[in-house]
């Protein structure tokens, strides 16, 4: 691909560039600096830009800026009648010029310069797709590795990729895709841990110490695994600290604590301890009121983020069933699966039984059932029930 832009204010210096050039690059010519960037927005990519350093909107460095900005990898060029040494150097610093000439050039010079700077594209494009390329087969090789070593860990991290993505996109985040990969790679290091130990975990289970010993190391592992590969270090970064509370509690056990801890493992976090209350058995709104008594755990500003897409899916779901979850006491007798408890359900000593926000299955309503036969659990019992909106 040569295609190459030109900026300059001077219309007979261009009418001279498109002579020389237009056998030999896909010239597009324009003479102001706005309509530079216009161009580069609308009708990119461009291999090369070239700019006058003398314009009357913004000179040739704050074109280059802000072309660096919005093409990032175009290669750029100064042109300039005055043999000015420091706007050479302000221009190579702030635009990172990969050429600086003075007019006038000779055309020999100018055109093996473009010459060169197409190269220099090809060469940088063509590294990015070997990189691409690399990244996406090391990235299908983990993935692949996680779902047939443990398939249990692989569901989690399919559902915790969709869940943060809604998350960031809802507080703006640029590189979505980063996020989603995270998610999708945080569980890359229970490649190390039993599926069973897992399956307790995700059913709420207390572990035995042996057990959570292994499952506090995955991140470790798994930032071991990522590390060596190219463009994934700070995605290895946040995976590592994953399991980490806001107020800087928990592992790894360092300095780190807020905003110092990386914005992808504060929104895993999220997301992670959400999945585990939903995937022991709790509806959404209970699993939020749960997340929200745990002082110091989140970063608030995600937290909130989470509750509203929470808050916006249940809407949703409301308005296409026309149904929503509202508050009932009942007997015991009157408990159907499908019910979620809106209250922990205690014996007549105060031992809990179940805790709130876990839906009644045929199982858990013969077993209540079996308590209030013999007297251990008192009516009402609070629910959540489905109910037609009025």
């Amino acid at each position: 691909m040569n295609r190459v832009l030109l900026v300059d204010d001077d219309h007979h210096t261009l009418s001279a560039y498109r002579r020389l050039l237009r056998k030999k690059f896909d010239l597009v010519t324009v003479s102001r600096a706005a309509e530079g960037i216009a161009v580069l927005k609308e009708r990119g990519p461009f291999a090369v830009v070239v700019s006058d350093f003398r314009m009357p909107e913004m000179d040739g460095i704050q074109f280059l800026s802000l072309a660096r900005q919005e093409a990032p990898d175009t290669v750029r060029i100064m042109l300039t009648g005055q043999a000015d040494i420091q706007a050479a150097i302000d221009a190579i610093n702030e635009g990172s010029i990969f050429r600086f000439l003075t007019k006038p050039c000779p055309s020999e010079d100018f055109i093996k310069t473009l010459a060169a700077a197409v190269e220099q594209y090809r060469l940088v494009m063509a590294e990015r797709e070997l990189i691409e390329k690399t990244l996406k087969g090391s990235i299908k090789l983990l993935t692949d590795m996680l779902s047939i070593i443990n398939p249990v860990a692989f569901r989690q991290s399919s559902r915790l990729r969709e869940m943060a993505r809604k998350v960031a996109a809802r507080l703006k985040i640029d590189n979505l895709w980063e996020v989603e990969l995270a998610a999708m790679l945080s569980q890359i290091g229970c490649v190390t841990v039993p599926g069973e130990v897992l399956e307790k975990r995700y059913r709420g289970e207390a572990l035995f110490d042996s057990e959570q010993e292994m499952f506090l190391a995955h991140p470790q592992v798994g930032r071991k695994l990522l590390s060596n590969i190219p463009r994934l270090e700070r995605i290895a970064e946040a995976i590592a600290y994953q399991l980490k509370l806001f107020n800087g509690q928990g592992p790894p056990y360092d300095s780190k604590r807020g905003n110092s801890i990386p914005l992808l493992a504060r929104i895993i976090k999220i997301v992670l301890d959400y999945d585990a209350l939903m995937q022991a058995g709790m509806k959404e709104v209970q699993a939020l009121e749960t997340m929200c008594t745990r002082e110091g755990w989140y970063d608030p500003y995600i937290l909130d983020a989470l509750k509203k897409e929470v808050e916006s899916t249940l809407d949703a779901e409301v308005a296409s069933t026309g149904e929503e979850w509202v508050v009932k006491s009942i007997p015991v007798k009157d408990i159907m699966a499908g019910m979620v408890l809106a209250d922990d359900l205690r014996d007549n000593r105060g031992v809990m039984l179940i805790a709130k926000g876990y839906e009644i299955t045929e199982v858990v309503k013969m077993r209540l059932l079996n308590f209030a036969r013999l007297g251990a659990v008192v009516d009402p019992v609070k629910v959540l029930v489905r109910v037609k909106k009025n």
